[in-house]
């Protein structure tokens, strides 16, 4: 093939997969009320607090003709218009700047994050109540699309992301949605007492060791028609593992010290931070039990690659937890919410709700005078021009191949200082792993990278 039929070929995959994803849109947000979204479906619109602006925004701070965006090929970037209190991304001033999806922008008081819209389901900036007291945002549309495909079967899941991402919340989720009559039922396999999780997992007979002095009905009979969680399913012991894929096998289990097996009908969602294949090639996860396991596999979001609910849950914590009364929140905090990376993930973000709701409780505006020092805006050049279309795959590329190096060859970490969402990072991969990428796929780094 020339090179010409090869670049177009590149084009056509690039057109498509925007096409697919949806166009770019500016969700707006407040502390928690629902997000009303701007398309950016035009080659340029204006946006500020003037009748003649095409996007007009009511905070104050923000000028009559405030900024522009404005497209060169698929990129969009954003131009500051001499505004009197400036354009921000991701917490830099900046004149003139290309947008990467998951950027915050703020003008004056008024925020916004950079997302895409599908082309087939209506944003509707909310979060909702999938389960009894189990609040998602629709930066987890994704998955609960998924796993809404996939309830009504007894295919077995396993949710892997970070630690604090929201699987149980997601595993919940997926109880509901199956109707099974049995029990929502979940178990912390790296809690599990070593001596014990034997008869902890399948039940034991009276007597059946030193302090067995009742019966116990087992974890897995717990969850009898219903659905059991295995979080950090990789902490079990090897050869637990083996007696738990029998039992999987056939669908019965034999409690310590009986010899009969008692028949179990169970849903089971496996949870871990890696996928199945990487836990299986550091020889924490029997590739046997990771085949019985391994129906659907859902990799769950990080929250700092799904901004617009950062500040949809810091609304629903903050009145959760100040009694339905929540102060209010000057827009600079929530911007820095916004671009913090949150490695706790929600249960990060909640403590910190709580934090800021108990320290400063006199306080009639929460600022972001009140967060602590590491929520500081990371720098951003400012002087930064956007890529032009044809080179746009070969700037990520290079980011993050760079990024990928310095961060010992950890995709979500590089992607993140690369700018770019994980998803892009693991289209930009394209099925090769990271040491084939950085021998083939990735470009040559420029001479003149600035060192982090």
């Amino acid at each position: 093939m020339s090179g010409v039929d090869r670049t177009t070929t590149q084009l056509g995959d690039r057109e498509a997969e925007r096409a697919r994803l949806g166009p770019l849109a500016i969700c707006w947000l407040s502390d928690g009320a629902p997000s009303p979204v701007s398309l950016l479906n035009r080659a340029e619109i204006s946006l500020g607090r003037g009748e003649d602006a095409e996007i007009q925004l009511s905070g104050s701070g923000v000028s009559r003709l405030h900024a522009r965006f404005h497209r060169q090929g698929p990129v969009y970037a954003l131009r500051d218009l001499s505004s009197t209190n400036g354009t921000y991304i991701n917490g830099a001033r900046i004149q003139h700047l290309g947008l990467s999806e998951n950027d915050v922008v703020r003008f004056g008081t008024v925020v916004g994050v950079v997302t895409r819209v599908a082309p087939d389901s209506a944003f509707d900036g909310e979060l909702q109540e999938v389960a009894p007291g189990v609040m998602l945002g629709p930066g987890l549309a994704g998955e609960i699309d998924a796993l809404r495909r996939a309830a009504k079967s007894d295919l077995p899941v396993v949710l892997w992301g970070e630690t604090g991402v929201g699987k149980e919340r997601l595993a919940r989720a997926l109880h509901v949605m199956s109707g099974r009559s049995g029990e929502f039922h979940g178990i912390n396999c790296a809690a599990l007492p070593a001596a014990l999780a034997e008869a902890e997992l399948f039940g034991h007979r009276r007597g059946a060791f030193t302090g067995a002095e009742q019966a116990g009905l087992g974890h897995l009979r717990a969850a009898h028609r219903g659905t059991l969680l295995l979080d950090e399913l990789a902490d079990l012991a090897l050869p637990l593992q083996a007696k738990l894929l029998r039992a999987l096998q056939e669908a019965a289990v034999i409690p310590l010290g009986e010899t009969q097996s008692v028949p179990i009908d169970v849903r089971i969602v496996a949870a871990c931070q890696e996928p199945l294949a990487a836990l299986i090639e550091q020889k924490r996860l029997r590739p046997d039990l990771a085949a019985r396991l391994n129906g659907l596999g859902v990799e769950v979001t990080p929250l700092r690659g799904r901004r617009a609910d950062i500040a949809l849950l810091f609304g629903y914590f903050l009145s959760r937890h100040s009694g339905g009364r929540p102060p209010a929140v000057e827009a600079e905090l929530l911007e820095s919410l916004l671009v913090h990376g949150w490695p706790g993930n929600v249960r990060e973000l909640e403590l910190t709700t709580r934090r800021l709701l108990i320290v400063h409780s006199r306080e009639p505006v929460l600022r972001r005078s009140h967060l602590p020092a590491e929520f500081a805006p990371a720098p951003v050049d400012t002087n930064e021009a956007p890529p032009p279309d044809a080179s746009r795959r070969e700037h990520d590329e290079r980011r993050f191949a760079l990024e990928l190096g310095r961060k010992g060859g950890k995709i979500a970490p590089a992607a993140a200082a690369a700018k770019i969402s994980r998803q892009r990072a693991y289209r930009l991969l394209a099925g090769r792993s990271v040491s084939e990428f950085l021998a083939e796929g990735g470009p040559e780094l420029d001479s003149h990278e600035p060192p982090t």
